[in-house]
């Protein structure tokens, strides 16, 4: 999702298309599926993982001038990022070897 966002439509390097994107699934991962997804649910947990997928392209295209980010390019991330989120956290909720015991 953020090659087609951050590569085809913004023109960035793969590189720092690499690296803001081990940023933000980290961020993701630690913060919306451990934290927020057991205890708000799926929803919230989509919502808020779209938002930091956001504010994590946004603040590196803010650190780093080499990775540019528009407004537009950063919306449709976080978006694509929610609605991932969404079936992915519905997959994990109705797999047995995931489900939290």
């Amino acid at each position: 999702m953020a090659a087609a966002v951050f590569i085809l439509a913004g023109g960035n390097p793969w590189g720092w298309v690499f690296a803001m994107s081990i940023t933000v699934a980290t961020l993701n991962y630690l913060l919306g599926d451990f934290y927020v997804l057991p205890r708000y649910g799926n929803i919230v947990s989509s919502v808020a993982n779209g938002f930091l997928a956001g504010l994590g392209a946004y603040l590196v295209s803010s650190f780093f001038p080499a990775f540019g980010a528009g407004y537009g390019s950063i919306f449709t991330f976080g978006i694509l990022i929610a609605v991932g989120e969404y079936f992915f956290h519905r997959y994990l909720m109705q797999t047995e070897e995931t489900r939290p015991s």
